[in-house]
């Protein structure tokens, strides 16, 4: 039996596809490894949405080829990387054993155990195969993938060209994968796609992200579900309304905008009314946690448009923001827009927003500190005679949002729900104690 050891890199998108992908390969009788120095056939899962993310890509691939050399190690490249660079790949990395883009993951185990694969097809796509998944992690949180691709045309953006055009799985066959979540012991479901709230138009020919996530709710023993990458056209007034009909969805949406000066989202090709649907949300949803994504240095991006940004901002209206540099992406639109900004510009922009939004989040914790909050434990380990517990609380996604943190004598159960309260801060972590 073969040993294969698969590393993920990118968003949470590409861990669920790993997930499934792990499932396909132990169905054909692989063997599931972490170790890739114990593995026969490596697979490195790769990203390349931003510059960054390509660069990281490659050198995984480097580090492991490097591992080949003084081993038997066969080594397979998947995802974003291969179908943003095509036949290329080879060119750049001939000593891999093979690659396979977005829409032909599935195909690896074919690939692998027969050569015979056409490693030049490379339709752009996505795996959704919730016949098979293997969870990556003991966590009791877990990611819900309900679409692949997306059907908006950002000039800064390059997803459409890796991953296709928008494309919804069927509301039933997401309230099967996700029972089957829970009965496995999930507690919280996160639901993720390139733009979660134009979920189901291609199939329903209406947004029904509001109905998926009412099925959703009705699930016993699901306690949190959560949403991310909401896109700010496409929410609507029903599916407002859907979170404050059910307890057990979070009152809390990450909804990027990534600007708000309007010439600079009219050259993202972004929705120029972002600003009136943010404040629809807080008008519907007073007491909502909002996250968003910022880019920053933007060709033609000026200092009133930073300054527009940073008084938007401090109506306090998000408790997270991502803050990114722009990527300038040779494949890109926004690539071959005049009046692009130096690098420099727009790190020292960067963290001009970070600064000021932090100031924000202090603010807000402040205001709950002292009260109780409902947390989930996920890890509990023991230092130097004290338990270390670390938990999230509803307003807070895995790893992007900070954690709970709590140190006490005696340890807590790793999966389930404490009442605590709020003692303080930390970065962007909050104490807290039972």
């Amino acid at each position: 039996m073969q040993k294969i050891a698969v590393i993920v890199l990118g968003c949470p998108k590409n861990v669920v596809e790993v997930e499934y992908l792990l499932g396909i390969l132990n169905s054909k009788g692989f063997k599931i490894t972490n170790d890739v120095y114990d593995a026969d056939i490596a697979i490195i899962h790769t990203c390349s949405f931003i510059k960054e993310a390509k660069k990281e890509s490659e050198e995984a691939i480097y580090n492991i080829l490097n591992i080949k050399k003084k081993t038997n190690l066969l080594v397979y490249v998947s995802g974003c990387l291969p179908q943003l660079l095509q036949d290329k790949i080879l060119k750049l990395f001939p000593d891999i054993d093979g690659f396979v883009g977005t829409g032909t993951l599935k195909k690896i185990p074919e690939l692998i155990l027969n050569k015979k694969f056409d490693k030049g097809l490379l339709p752009p796509g996505g795996l959704n195969n919730s016949r098979f998944r293997i969870l990556s992690s003991n966590v009791p949180s877990t990611y819900l993938k309900i679409a692949e691709g997306c059907q908006h045309r950002c000039s800064f953006c390059i997803i459409p060209s890796l991953r296709g055009n928008y494309e919804s799985r069927t509301i039933d066959s997401l309230v099967t994968e996700a029972k089957a979540l829970v009965e496995h012991g999930v507690k919280e479901l996160i639901l993720i796609a390139q733009d979660t709230t134009s979920y189901g138009k291609d199939i329903y020919g209406t947004f029904v992200l509001d109905k998926l996530l009412a099925k959703l709710a009705k699930i016993d023993n699901l306690k949190w579900i959560r949403l991310l990458y909401a896109y700010p056209s496409s929410i609507t007034d029903n599916l407002l309304d859907v979170f404050n009909e059910y307890k057990n969805i979070c009152n809390y949406i990450d909804i990027p905008i990534q600007h708000i000066s309007k010439s600079i989202l009219s050259s993202m090709k972004r929705p120029l009314n972002t600003a009136k649907i943010i404040e629809k949300i807080k008008t519907k949803l007073p007491e909502v946690v909002l996250r968003t994504s910022i880019i920053t240095g933007f060709p033609g991006e000026t200092k009133k448009d930073i300054s527009e940004l940073i008084s938007f901002l401090n109506k306090g209206v998000f408790q997270y923001v991502g803050v990114f540099e722009y990527s300038n992406q040779k494949e890109s639109e926004s690539s071959k827009l005049k009046k692009q900004i130096k690098n420099s510009v727009a790190k020292q922009r960067k963290i001009e927003i970070e600064n000021t939004q932090y100031e924000i989040f202090k603010s807000k914790i402040a205001k709950i500190l002292h009260t109780k909050i409902d947390i989930l434990v996920e890890k509990c380990t023991k230092e130097v005679g004290k338990y270390c517990i670390v938990a999230r609380s509803y307003f807070q996604s895995p790893e992007i949002d900070g954690n709970i943190v709590l140190k006490q004598d005696k340890p807590l159960q790793i999966g389930k729900f404490y009442t605590s309260t709020v003692t303080g801060l930390i970065g962007y972590d909050i104490s807290a104690k039972i």
